[in-house]
């Protein structure tokens, strides 16, 4: 049986995908993006047709002028940054619990980090990368949110970082926690934290473990804020390898000679980027559940998110 997770607030850029915004009026096709649409609660953004452009329109630049960063519309050299950054804040102020952002790459209003910027250094105009008016005041108002554009989310550990924040975050979201709860959610969690922040998975192993140092509402809000904390952490291929060993070693009295041998084989695959983290997770899966082991099926490292966005690279 799948497993059903909580649905994402997810902000993107409308140009990818939704709606044909761009400044020529082309829309961006995306695969991963259109399928990731399918399991996240969307909400459109294009700041430039919000701050009342229209479509087509003339392109816009990001100038540093006295190393403030302004937006200007190259064809008539109109100062546009005040318009994009008052509809901006509108936009982001009336936005609750948003858990992560998907945003145009290379786009002046919405790149996370690689728009083109130009700057006048000792007399010298030279081109440098910034972020987007739009993803910079974003950043600002929700620094505990996962923010991706759609360049790096073909990168397979960017991605699933990406995706890890934002199932992770809408769940502890979707939650109303008593004692027992709270204790049973943060054990679901216990490897998967590990992958990200050893050091803060034992922070809220202390928390979890003496409930009764304060009230409810201020250990559940203590533990959130770590809990985002911890996975706004970059796994690393080591720090999985860490956690399977770990899974490995609670599952290996259940496991024959030949089947131990294997799995040996698969980790040391795995350390060496031989096989992909879907590969290694499914092989574990289907060992709990040949077993029935419940507290491997529990484990939140094995199904962190919806399957059908698992990929091998």
């Amino acid at each position: 049986m799948r497993e059903v997770f909580a649905r994402p607030k997810v902000v993107f850029s409308a140009c990818l995908n939704f709606e044909p915004v761009r400044y020529n009026g082309q829309l961006i096709k995306d695969e991963f993006c259109e399928k990731l649409s399918k399991y996240v609660e969307v909400v459109k953004v294009c700041p430039e047709v919000g701050a009342g452009f229209g479509v087509p329109r003339p392109a816009i630049k990001i100038v540093f002028q006295n190393d403030e960063k302004r937006v200007i519309q190259t064809d008539m050299g109109r100062d546009v940054t005040d318009s994009i950054k008052m509809f901006s804040e509108v936009f982001l102020n009336q936005l609750k619990e948003i858990d992560g952002f998907v945003l145009k790459k290379k786009s002046p209003s919405c790149a996370i980090a690689d728009a083109v910027a130009y700057k006048i250094l000792r007399g010298e105009k030279i081109v440098i990368k910034t972020v987007g008016i739009f993803a910079e005041l974003a950043m600002e108002k929700f620094p505990n949110s996962a923010f991706a554009d759609e360049g790096r989310l073909k990168s397979y550990w960017i991605r699933e970082h990406f995706l890890t924040r934002i199932f992770s975050s809408a769940d502890l979201k979707s939650r109303s926690f008593n004692k027992l709860e709270l204790v049973q959610f943060h054990e679901s969690y216990k490897y998967l934290l590990m992958a990200h922040s050893p050091s803060l998975l034992r922070q809220l192993g202390k928390l979890v473990s003496n409930l009764k140092v304060a009230p409810m509402k201020e250990i559940v809000s203590l533990y959130s804020e770590l809990f985002n904390k911890a996975f706004s952490v970059k796994p690393t291929l080591g720090k999985h390898y860490n956690v399977l060993q770990h899974l490995y070693s609670h599952l290996k009295e259940k496991l024959r000679e030949k089947e131990q041998e294997n799995m040996s084989r698969l980790l040391e695959e795995f350390s060496r980027g031989k096989i992909s983290l879907k590969t290694i997770r499914e092989v574990f899966r289907i060992y709990a559940l040949n077993f029935e082991d419940n507290y491997l099926l529990n484990q939140k490292y094995l199904n962190p998110y919806p399957r059908e966005l698992e990929s091998e690279k």
